[in-house]
Order: structure tokens, then C-alpha cells, then sequence
């Protein structure tokens, strides 16, 4: 029979069936990168294989020349399924390879059989490719599958076409059961469920056959038994009854000894082996059944069975047996994508409970974990892409990146600490490590901001302690000089008259002795280690308190103290300490003011359970850049100060872990609110 003009379109519609795609002809290069090295191999077990089979090996005749011409036009053949260069002359060949099968005799179960062996191998192959993603494996692996089924699929349509015209007459049940093959193997290859092809498997052995019974029962390794998943015809066993088991001389370890299919055309005459209860007790006379196994393993038994004598054909043998292989194959593809499944599951899992955030980029596109989530504040939803999280970063500290540029790992890894603001307004310090490849890019997320934070303190710690010890010395080495210069004064005070100007330069050297006295005891006290004495207190009661100790910078002023909302205003704090915090701000007021000076503290308690108290005056205000400095140590916008009294008020808040934000209005007066954990 010659090549059909209707062929290519049939082709080019079994390309749209099994779903061919532009990603299917973008995996070629790879496919043959990856898997051509392995060819020679796979090609040699392949021969060694047929040798031992001998309706197999029977179509050789020429020894080892034709061996070695047959392996260089498989090899060949491999690599044109894979380059899938899809014109009309690679159907044209294909076509001619199963006319040849008929033409030297080859059964066609031996062509099903190859095909599973070759993409066994191959898909082996591919599943020890360690430098690909498991996502990448998937589709070579899938598109793979797909260049054997289209090349068996028109291989089958010549063998069929070749065979009925070779056959005379038609031997039409043996064309019915290879229609029942054509859509059993249709439906595997658009991924039927497992329980739905059982079923097809039975219905199909009973029409094709008009058996009295048929049934697949599965073998489970961990027990070692057969049950019913699918029959036809039995009364007295249901789904998951079990009816046998591989123990040693068993039938079904009999039947499963031998490679091909075993037929007995009365059970009462086969003394091999005693047939099982469920064949005995419906008085069956004829049986065939056949292994469903994919190289070593076993999955289940199939089987037709009949009342009376019946004699099988090897047609019959055949078709049982390449209906079992497509059974074997769809199970096997079940088990490999249930495993990468249950894999992609568990690293899914794996990473979702990872403390740490990771981040996978692939074109621009973000996958996270919830430890993302918890850290940014943001839902996946809010987190898709790259420009998403460079919306999130107010600054970023690159370090120096390293290049690895060998092994599986090749690419470059950087590492950043990057600023980030959540949608609270909270500031956040993440600690980034990104590893780059060609494709794709792999996150790791820290949250190092109390590391940080802790850092900063201890540094502050550091640097305090130096400065006291630095100061002690300092005061200690000029407490004798500034004993001198205040005799020496003393005495010539004794010199002049009291309105003289003599005593007034006399009087502006011993208050600049003070205030450098005074300068060295602020220093030592911001320096000195915090230790708080916490009791009950009212704030309100200790606000009035620092109010009155300002009275006599007050003195002739006038000045005004609002207190609002102070109801059950109490904390356990160290009364002293914040005694010396407010006064410092209202000192600053004061000094601020021109004119009327009216304090207004307004207290509140947050849903955070922090007491709020917003201090508030009615002077010319702050900037913002002022804001920046104001708790600095030494920072000051008076003629007269240390700088220190804000720095010191900084620290006491600290140390009761309260929190203290400064409020940038210019010309609508200063604002300040403490917060302080209740």
C-alpha cells in the first residue's frame, strides 16, 4: 500500500490533539543536547535485549553487519524524533518504518514494546539532569512522551493499513481489537485516570473476546496481594476484594513468571499450577491473563475468562499483551508525575515553613513564602513582581558579589541590606542574599532589624562608656586647676570695689568656671549607665511636678499648663527620671516662647496598649531637618547648653522601652509624643 495523501493532515491533527505546542518545538535543541550522548547506550541494550527474545530476534538475518546497520538507522531514527523537524518527508518515513515492520515480519507488540523501552531510557535519563529545575525536567520529560506517541501513532496507522491489505481475507476481529487498542492508547495518552482506564481495559476484553468474566486486580507490594479495581461479569467479588496473593507457587505468581501472556484452554487439563478460588469457584473452563509490568515490577493481572473451552489465536495473545503494556506505561506515567508531584508538594511545604523568607524570580515574576508575607506585610497578591518590591525599599546597601563559575551552582551570588517600609509605615532592616543564574534567581530574607538594633545599642553602649571614663579623667586632671582659679578669684574679688569693672570681669570668670563645671557633670551623666527605681506613678501628678521645679524660670512670664485626658493616666516607671525628661522639654518651650507660653499634654491609649502622651507648645516649631538632629548628643540651637539635655531624655525613654517622635510643623509650635508600653 502506498504513502496516503490524507496522512500529513491526520498527522497535523494528532499534533493538535495531543496538545503541540511552540514550548514542544523549543525543547528540540535541549532534548538532543541532553539526551544524544546517551544514544549509543541505550541502542546497545536495546540489540542485546532483542537477542533474547526469539520471535523478536527472527527478523534478523544477517548477523552482525545488519545488526550494526540497524543501530545506525535507529540512532537516526532517535535523532529525528527528537530534532522534530515535522514536514511531510518525516511522516513519509515514519509511515515507511511500520510498512517495513509488516513486510519483515515483526509483530507489532514488539514496536510497542521498543517504544516503551526506548522512552524509559531516555526519560531515565532525563530524570538524572541535576542542573535542571524540576519544572524544566517536567516539560522536557512531557514533550518527550509526545514526539514517541506521534511517531508510534503513525507507525501503528501503516502497520494496521499494511497488515489488513496482507491479510486475506480480513480477519475482522482481529481489526475490532486493534480499534480497541488505537482508543485505549488515545485515551492514556490524554491522561484518563487510572480507575477509567481499568474499566476501558475490562469493557474492551469483553467485547473484543465475548468473555464470561474479565477483571484488572492490582498488586500491592506492601502486602503482597491482588485486588479487584475493575470487573465485569463477577458476582460474588467487589471492588477491593482481595483474591490472590505472589506467595511461591501461587497462580498469580505463576502468572506473573512469565513474560508474555499465559493461556490455558481448560484449567481442569493444566497441572503446572492450581487455578485461585475466584476462577474455580465460577466453574471457569479458559483464561487468558497477562502480567501488567513495566521492566521488573509488577502492577496488576489482566484477564478474560470463559465458561466453556475456548481457543486463543495468537492475535489474541497480541492484543492482551499490548493492551497490558499500554496499561503498564499509564501507570508509570501516573507514578513518575505523582512522585515529582508529592515532591514539588513537600518542597512546597518545605519552604512555606522556612523561618527565613525566600523569594524565587523567574522573568520579572516573584514567588514567596509566608515568612515574606510576615516580614513585608504583604500578600502574595501585593507581592508579583520585581517592581513590587523595589516600591517596598526606601535604601539598599550593596556588598561585593561573588562569581561562581563552575559546577551546577554557576552564577553570581550578592549580598544586600535593604530598607524596607511596611504598610504600617514600620521601617524594617532585611539582611538579602541573591543567587543569579542564567534563568532565574533564588532569595534568602532575613530580618536583622533588632539584630541591628541591638548592634546600635551596644556600639552606643561602647562609645558611652568612653566617653565617661574619658570625662572622669578629664574632671578628676582639672578639678585642681579649677580650684586654683577659683582662690585666685576669691582673693582678688578682695582687690576691688564691688561696681568696679575689674569685679564684673572677676564675676563672668567664675560663672565660666561653673558652666564648665556644670558642662563636665552633664557629660558624666548622659554617659552613666541608666539604672531605673520603677513604682507606680500618676503622670499627670508628675508633669505638674515639672512644671513647678521651672518656676523660676517662669518667674514674671506668663505660662500656662493644659494636662487633658490624664483619667487613670499611671504607669510603673522611675518618677525621677521622667521628671527630668519633661522638664527638659518644657525648658526648651520656655526657652523657645517669645511672649505667652502655653504646654499642652494630651494623653491616649493606643489598641497597641501604649499610653500616648503628645506634648505641644505654641512656639515657632522645628523643621525637619532640625527633627533629625534635635536627639543627637551635643546638638543645640541655643547660645547657652550643652546639647545633651535631649540626648539624655532619648536614653531615659529607652530605657523604659518607650519610644519618643518628634513632629515637624515650622511656625505652628513643637510637637513631641512619648509612648510607652502599658
Amino acid at each position: 500500500m502506498e504513502f496516503p495523501s490524507t496522512l500529513f493532515d491526520l498527522f497535523e491533527d494528532l499534533k493538535r490533539y495531543i496538545q503541540w505546542n511552540e514550548s514542544d518545538d523549543q525543547c528540540s535543541e535541549e532534548l538532543v543536547a541532553r539526551l544524544m550522548p546517551h544514544f549509543d547506550g541505550i541502542i546497545d541494550d536495546f540489540y542485546d535485549e532483542i537477542l533474547r527474545h526469539r520471535a523478536a530476534a527472527r527478523v534478523i538475518t544477517g548477523g552482525e553487519r545488519q545488526i550494526e546497520r540497524l543501530k545506525s538507522s535507529l540512532k537516526q531514527w532517535l535523532l529525528d524524533a527528537l530534532s522534530a523537524q515535522h514536514d511531510i518527508a518525516f511522516v513519509r518515513r515514519r509511515w515507511k518504518i511500520g510498512k517495513t515492520h509488516v513486510e519483515i515480519g515483526l509483530d507489532h507488540v514488539y514496536v510497542n514494546a521498543a517504544f516503551s523501552r526506548f522512552r524509559g531510557r531516555l526519560n531515565e535519563v532525563l530524570f538524572h539532569q541535576e542542573d535542571l529545575t524540576l519544572a524544566d525536567r517536567n516539560a522536557l520529560q512531557q514533550s518527550l512522551n509526545k514526539r514517541f506517541e506521534l511517531d508510534l501513532a503513525i507507525m501503528s496507522d501503516a502497520y494496521q493499513k499494511e497488515y489488513q491489505v496482507s491479510q486475506i481475507p480480513v480477519d475482522h476481529a482481529r481489526l475490532k481489537q486493534q480499534k480497541r487498542l488505537a482508543m485505549l492508547s488515545r485515551d492514556a495518552l490524554a491522561g484518563e485516570s487510572l480507575d477509567a482506564l481499568y474499566d476501558q481495559s475490562v469493557a474492551y476484553l469483553m467485547e473484543a473476546f465475548q468473555g464470561d468474566f474479565a477483571e484488572y486486580v492490582e498488586y500491592s507490594p506492601r502486602d503482597g496481594e491482588f485486588r479487584i479495581r475493575s470487573g465485569s461479569g463477577w458476582e460474588r467479588f467487589a471492588i477491593d476484594d482481595v483474591v490472590g496473593n505472589l506467595s511461591e507457587g501461587s497462580y498469580f505468581k505463576y502468572v506473573c513468571s512469565h513474560p508474555e501472556c499465559v493461556r490455558v484452554d481448560d484449567h481442569d487439563l493444566n497441572r503446572e499450577v492450581e487455578y485461585p478460588a475466584i476462577l474455580r469457584d465460577q466453574r471457569v473452563v479458559s483464561s487468558l491473563q497477562v502480567a501488567v509490568r513495566k521492566d521488573d515490577e509488577i502492577y496488576g493481572i489482566l484477564g478474560v475468562h470463559f465458561v466453556n473451552r475456548h481457543q486463543f489465536a495468537a492475535s489474541d495473545c497480541d492484543f492482551m499483551f499490548s493492551m497490558a503494556n499500554v496499561v503498564a506505561n499509564a501507570i508509570h506515567r501516573k507514578g513518575i508525575e505523582d512522585q515529582q508531584s508529592e515532591s514539588e508538594q513537600q518542597l512546597r511545604r518545605l519552604i512555606e515553613r522556612l523561618p527565613a523568607g525566600a523569594v524565587y524570580v523567574s522573568g520579572g515574576l516573584l514567588q514567596i513564602n509566608q515568612a515574606v508575607e510576615s516580614m513585608t506585610g504583604r500578600s502574595r497578591a501585593e507581592l508579583q513582581s520585581t517592581a513590587d518590591w523595589q516600591q517596598l525599599q526606601i535604601e539598599r546597601k550593596e556588598q561585593p558579589s561573588v562569581e561562581l563559575e563552575s559546577g551546577p551552582l554557576e552564577g553570581r551570588i550578592q549580598q544586600s541590606e535593604v530598607t524596607i517600609r511596611r504598610p504600617d509605615g514600620e521601617e524594617r532592616i532585611v539582611a538579602q542574599l541573591k543567587f543569579t543564574s542564567a534563568i532565574d534567581e533564588i532569595w534568602l530574607l532575613h530580618d536583622i532589624t533588632e539584630m541591628e538594633e541591638r548592634r546600635r545599642q551596644q556600639l552606643q553602649a561602647e562609645r558611652l562608656a568612653a566617653i565617661g571614663q574619658m570625662i572622669t579623667g578629664l574632671a578628676h586632671e582639672s578639678r585642681n586647676a579649677l580650684q586654683r582659679i577659683q582662690a585666685c578669684t576669691e582673693m582678688l574679688e578682695l582687690e576691688f570695689s564691688p561696681d568696679s569693672q575689674e569685679m564684673n570681669l572677676i564675676s563672668r570668670l567664675q560663672q565660666a568656671q561653673d558652666d564648665l563645671q556644670l558642662l563636665f557633670d552633664e557629660v558624666r551623666n548622659y554617659a552613666a549607665p541608666i539604672v531605673l527605681e520603677k513604682k507606680p506613678t500618676d503622670l499627670a501628678a508628675l508633669w505638674r511636678r515639672a512644671w513647678e521645679q521651672t518656676e523660676p524660670v517662669r518667674r514674671s512670664r506668663d505660662t500656662t499648663i493644659k494636662i487633658e485626658n490624664a483619667e487613670n493616666a499611671s504607669l510603673e516607671i522611675d518618677p525621677f527620671r521622667l521628671v527630668q525628661v519633661f522638664r527638659n522639654l518644657i525648658e526648651n518651650s520656655l526657652a523657645a516662647c517669645d511672649g505667652q507660653v502655653v504646654v499642652t499634654v494630651t494623653f491616649a491609649m493606643g489598641e497597641d496598649a501604649q499610653l500616648r502622651m503628645t506634648y505641644e507648645d505654641n512656639g515657632p516649631g522645628f523643621d525637619e531637618t532640625i527633627a533629625k538632629k534635635m536627639l543627637d548628643p551635643f546638638f543645640t540651637t541655643k547660645t547657652k547648653g550643652s546639647g545633651l539635655g535631649m540626648a539624655i531624655a532619648l536614653r531615659v525613654i529607652e530605657a523604659h522601652k518607650g519610644q519618643i517622635e518628634l513632629i515637624s510643623q515650622p511656625g505652628q509650635g513643637a510637637k513631641f509624643i512619648l509612648s510607652f508600653p502599658v
